[in-house]
This record gives C-alpha cells, sequence and structure tokens, in this order.
C-alpha cells in the first residue's frame, strides 16, 4: 500500500487511541482487583527496570530512524549491540534484585525483578524490526503488532490478578506483551534484514546512540529517583497514590503525544537540510500540543474527583489534590514536548543533552526537599520542573533555530479560543446536572461530550489550524456527490 504522511500520522494515532482504550479497560479492573500497597511495589520495581531499560536502549532505535544510508551491516552491528546490551542489563537486573529489595524495604521486590528481568534476554529480537518499520513509515504494521500484544499483555495481567497474583500479575502481563511483539515482528520483518552478529562500524553507531542514550538515562534516572524518594521518604503506600495522581497526568501524553512521536523524528529529519522547515515543523506541533493540553488539563482540574472515580474506584480519593496540582504544569508541558525530536532533527542532540541535564538537576532538587514534607509538595515540585524545561528549550530553540519566545505566546493565544468553549459550556452542564445525575459514569460522559463539542466549536470559530486538519479529513471520508 502507498504509505504517506498522513496515512502513517492516521496509523499511529488510530493504534495509540485502540491501545489506549485496552488500557483504559484494564486500569479500571486492575485499580479494583489491586491494592495501593500492590501498585507501590510494582512502581518500586518498576522504576529500576525502566532505568534498565534506557540503558538498555541507549539511543540505537534513535540511531535507525534517523539513519539516511541504513544498509544491512549497519543493522546486524546495532543489533548486536543491543543485545550486547541488553543481555547485561537482564543479568544485573536478576543478581541485584535482592538488595533492590532490601534498599526498599520490601520483599516482594526481589521475586518481581527476577521475574520481570527475563524481558531484557529477548527484547533485542523484535526492537530492531519495529524501529525499521518506523522509519519507513509503516505504522499500519506497527499497529497491528502493538495492539494485540497489548490486548495479550492486559489478558495476561487481568487474568492473573483475579486469580490472586497480586503485583505479580503487572510482570506477567508486562513478559506476555513482549514476546507478543518479538514473535509477530518475526513475520513482519522487511526483507533482507538478517539479525546475525556483527561489530563492524561499532564504534560509530555507539558514538551517536552515546549522546542521546545518555540524556535519556538522566530523564529516567530522575523519574525514577522520584519514585525511590517518595517510596523512601514518605513510604510505599504514598507512592502508590503518587503514581496513580501521575497517571492521571499523563493521560494526556499518551492520548496525544504517544499517537505522535513516533512519527515525528523521522517526519522532521527529513528537512533537516532546511532549519526554516524545521523550525516552522516544529511550531505547528506546538500549536497542536497547546490546543489539546490547555483544554484537557483545565477539565482534568475542575472534575479531578469525577476523572478519579471512573478511572480508579473509591480508594484513591487522596490522589485528587495531587492531580489539582499536576494540572498546573499542564500549561507548561506542550511547549516542550517534542523538542528532543527537534534538536536532534537539526543535528543537535548535545542541546537535548544540556536540556535534561539542567531541567532534572533542579527536579531532582526540589523533589528532594519536598519529599521530606508531604506529596503535595512533591507534586508542586514538579510543577517547577516543567516551568524549567520551558526556560531551557525556548532559549535553546531561539539561538540554534531562532525561534522566538514571542512566536509561542501567538501560538498560546490561538489555543485560548477552544479553551473558553470547552471550558464554559462544561461547568454549565455540571451545574444544570447537579442532585440530578447520580450516575457518575453518566455524569463523566456528559461532562465530557460536552467538552468535547465545545472544544470542536472553538476551532472553527479561531480558525485554528488544525481545523482545516478535521476538514481534509472529512472530505477525504465524506462520499462524492452524484453527478446532476
Amino acid at each position: 500500500m502507498a504509505i504517506t504522511t498522513r496515512s502513517a500520522i492516521a496509523f499511529s494515532v488510530t493504534g495509540r487511541y485502540l491501545v489506549l482504550a485496552l488500557q483504559f479497560i484494564s486500569t479500571m479492573l486492575l485499580a479494583r482487583l489491586l491494592t495501593p500497597e500492590d501498585i507501590g511495589i510494582y512502581s518500586a520495581g518498576f522504576s529500576i527496570v525502566a532505568l534498565a531499560h534506557l540503558f538498555r536502549d541507549f539511543g540505537l532505535n534513535q540511531y535507525i530512524i534517523q539513519e539516511k544510508e541504513l544498509d544491512e551491516t549497519k543493522l546486524r552491528t546495532t543489533f548486536t549491540l543491543s543485545l550486547i546490551i541488553a543481555w547485561s542489563l537482564g543479568a544485573l537486573v536478576f543478581l541485584l534484585a535482592g538488595t533492590a529489595a532490601s534498599f526498599f524495604k520490601e520483599a516482594g521486590i526481589e521475586q518481581l525483578l527476577k521475574l520481570i528481568s527475563f524481558n531484557f534476554f529477548i527484547i533485542p529480537f523484535g526492537s530492531v524490526t519495529m524501529a525499521v518499520l518506523r522509519k519507513e513509515l509503516r505504522f499500519h504494521i506497527t499497529t497491528f503488532i502493538s495492539s494485540i500484544a497489548v490486548l495479550l499483555g492486559i489478558i495476561v495481567a487481568v487474568w492473573t490478578a483475579y486469580e490472586g497474583a497480586q503485583y505479580l500479575c503487572l510482570a506477567y502481563g508486562a513478559i506476555t506483551e513482549t514476546s507478543s511483539v518479538v514473535l509477530l515482528s518475526y513475520f513482519f520483518r522487511p526483507k533482507g534484514i538478517k539479525l546475525l552478529p556483527s561489530l563492524i562500524g561499532a564504534k560509530q553507531i555507539f558514538r551517536f546512540g552515546s549522546i542521546i542514550g545518555v540524556g535519556n538515562i538522566i530523564t529516567q534516572l530522575s523519574t525514577s529517583a522520584t519514585d525511590m524518594l517518595v517510596a523512601r521518604l514518605l513510604g510505599i503506600t504514598a507512592l502508590g497514590f503518587f503514581s496513580r495522581a501521575y497517571g492521571a497526568f499523563s493521560i494526556f501524553n499518551n492520548m496525544f503525544a504517544g499517537a505522535i512521536y513516533p512519527i515525528i523524528l523521522p517526519l522532521l529529519s527529513r528537512n533537516n537540510n532546511d532549519p526554516q522547515k524545521i523550525a516552522n515543523g516544529y511550531l505547528k506541533t506546538v500549536a497542536y500540543s497547546l490546543v489539546f493540553a490547555w483544554p484537557f488539563f483545565s477539565f482534568l482540574y475542575l472534575y479531578t474527583f469525577e476523572t478519579i472515580r471512573v478511572l480508579y474506584g473509591t480508594q484513591w480519593d487522596s490522589a485528587i489534590p495531587l492531580v489539582k496540582i499536576l494540572c498546573v504544569a499542564g500549561i507548561f508541558l506542550p511547549i516542550t514536548l517534542f523538542s528532543e525530536s527537534l534538536f536532534i532533527a537539526c543535528g543537535k542532540p548535545d542541546i537535548t543533552l544540556k536540556v535534561q541535564i539542567i531541567s532534572n538537576a533542579i527536579k531532582l532538587s526540589l523533589v528532594f526537599m519536598a519529599s521530606l514534607h508531604s506529596l503535595e509538595a512533591v507534586c508542586m515540585a514538579l510543577v517547577g520542573y516543567f516551568f524549567t524545561r520551558v526556560i531551557a528549550v525556548s532559549f535553546y530553540a531561539k539561538k540554534t533555530l531562532n525561534i522566538s519566545f514571542s512566536s509561542i505566546l501567538i501560538l498560546c493565544k490561538q489555543a485560548l479560543p477552544c479553551l473558553l468553549t470547552m471550558t464554559v459550556p462544561t461547568i454549565i452542564a455540571g451545574q444544570l446536572m447537579e442532585g440530578h445525575v447520580e450516575n457518575i459514569y453518566f455524569h463523566f460522559f456528559i461532562l465530557t461530550t460536552t467538552a468535547a463539542i465545545g472544544w470542536v466549536f472553538g476551532l472553527g470559530i479561531s480558525n485554528h489550524p488544525f481545523y482545516e486538519e478535521i476538514r481534509i479529513i472529512i472530505r477525504r471520508f465524506a462520499p462524492n456527490k452524484s453527478p446532476l
């Protein structure tokens, strides 16, 4: 089939939303089958696994995607490097499982880490193929593979949770998902790809990946360190509530950024000989991010109670004030969502590294001090972190591509009509339903439907650039008029 930019984006977005729908259902089920302690144990263990995964990738997937002259030798060398790194980390996670359990003072973490370390030994056999498919914009294939793998992982996780596996059910699900990706990617592997050992050109490939990899490691290290600090200073149960609150905050990333992020780097990289086109592409992504993010976080702030109850149930009400604080960070988030792809595409991955070092150093300092007080203070520290990222990204965007902050402010102004037309009708609808609609699921459905209609109306009256994208989609799928 013919692969175009719009079709690639369509498959990427469709696949992401399908996965989100499956994860939404599983989240509701698992939140009722698992306790805050179960979630806390898994979150603590996964903070270590997530960090190990960054060492495993080390920018190798990004190398494949951005490399213009990708041949069999480079693919084989990338696969070999991935294999060496992943197997080494898998063994390390297995051997250090007991030490991690002692650090968190939770014996269950040892069994969890030993079990999930199996993933590191099989991931390399699917990751290279998936990176090649993304490079070629074959998102119809990656969407199919990811959707099937996630579905199987969720089935196993929910079933084992129901059978009493507690926090280990999440590890069983993760292993099932990874194994499914590996098996399915084997059948869809493009012709000419032979995953055989080779180290030719390894030094050059590793040098490129190291810049991106170190930056990713720093970011994940700060995320893992945040979880560790919360667990150590405020307790495992507190980490469970914090994880749920941040999970609600991260819904936007999962719904919007996660849907199109895989395609941003290959698209921007196509224009790496024209800095102005790269700058224009980045500003376009910021414009779209703002018009999605600001209405989303405004809704989440206004109706946190309803959102938490629908997503997680009654036992997670303590996360409500945490989510409200994190919503403030939503003001700054959209400006920096795709900044990493911007600097990599224009041949400046070192700038991405600088931004990550500066912002995450401040983040860890703020989180450490906040963890000595309360979860609310930790969330406020994260707001400071996102603000720092905006300052750093804006500085380097101006210096590298002459993207002025005033141009960002213009885009912010364009997003205001959608924010107003979404917020006002939704507040009115909520007031009218007060005391009349008792079912919280129906109540939430009316609120989200009203918000969506108001948002689309705002796009139209403001003639926002994304409105034209909607019109193009409608024209493409609308039936042709019959000739008179």
